[in-house]
């Protein structure tokens, strides 16, 4: 699949045209909040990345759901809320234009196909979200993916991204950059061209996210509580947007609009 066609269907996704890309995978066993209101034929999914085994992927099983449910609430994104559980050497990983990878330990390096395959999927206009569930930074996670960053983008290294980056201002304008924790003012990111193809959140946003089967949140969010938790959610809102709608923000149509909110804000 050419990048022009993965980008034209990520943003059809949005519109609402209902391209119905494959759900395939296993659904969560936890049920939908009361009265949420699903689409019929969902045509984005968050795709998980599988790697090691469940311990090292899969720390909050419960977050994508979770997410998605209130991305479905605030947004007209044609959303489902089961997940989809793929490895990175996987070809069916162009099915989805986000994909997402947590963990919270040290894990063993990827395969050279996965390299491969993550390297074309990246080229062709897809997007990997990598969040640290440990939340620690030069922790085991974070030095984990730093040396796969080095096997995929070879001689770089993800920087800071700017203050004035699309993704802070995609849906939600931005200004606290958080998760579960507050380790880092800041996402971390690596540009192909004029878009950024990859982020990587220091904070734990899926911690922030998760609930369990009873809809009570999972963990507690320091230091500054729900509303930490709110931005955290906030923050994923706008990376998934982003994802779909890269720099969109960025016309000028729109850049009058973001400066006369941002000069309002208290």
């Amino acid at each position: 699949m050419e990048r022009r066609e993965f980008l034209s269907r990520a943003f059809a996704s949005v519109m609402g045209l209902g391209l119905g890309w494959p759900a395939w995978g296993r659904a969560q066993a936890i049920y939908p909040e009361p009265g949420l209101k699903i689409p019929e034929r969902p045509s984005f999914f968050f795709a998980q990345v599988k790697y090691g085994n469940s311990l090292d992927w899969n720390p909050y099983h419960t977050a994508a759901r979770s997410f998605m449910e209130v991305l479905i609430r605030r947004t007209s994104i044609p959303a489902s809320t089961d997940r989809v559980d793929i490895k990175l050497a996987d070809p069916r990983i162009f099915h989805y234009p986000f994909l997402y990878l947590t963990g919270a330990r040290e894990f063993k390096p990827f395969s050279n196909s996965a390299i491969e395959n993550i390297k074309r999927f990246l080229n062709y206009g897809g997007f990997l979200l990598v969040d640290d569930a440990l939340a620690l930074p030069g922790g085991g996670f974070e030095g984990s993916f730093q040396r796969e960053v080095s096997r995929i983008f070879p001689g770089k290294t993800m920087s800071r991204l700017p203050d004035d980056h699309t993704v802070y201002q995609s849906y939600y304008l931005i200004d606290w950059v958080v998760g579960r924790k507050a380790v880092r003012p800041y996402l971390l990111g690596m540009d192909q061209e004029d878009r950024t193809v990859l982020i990587y959140c220091p904070n734990d946003l899926g911690g922030a996210w998760a609930k369990d089967s009873f809809g009570t949140w999972i963990n507690r969010v320091e230091p500054g509580g729900q509303r930490q938790r709110e931005m955290a959610i906030r923050l994923g809102i706008n990376i998934m947007l982003y994802a779909l709608t890269v720099n969109y923000k960025k016309d000028l149509i729109h850049v009058p609009f973001i400066s006369e909110r941002r000069r309002r804000r208290p």
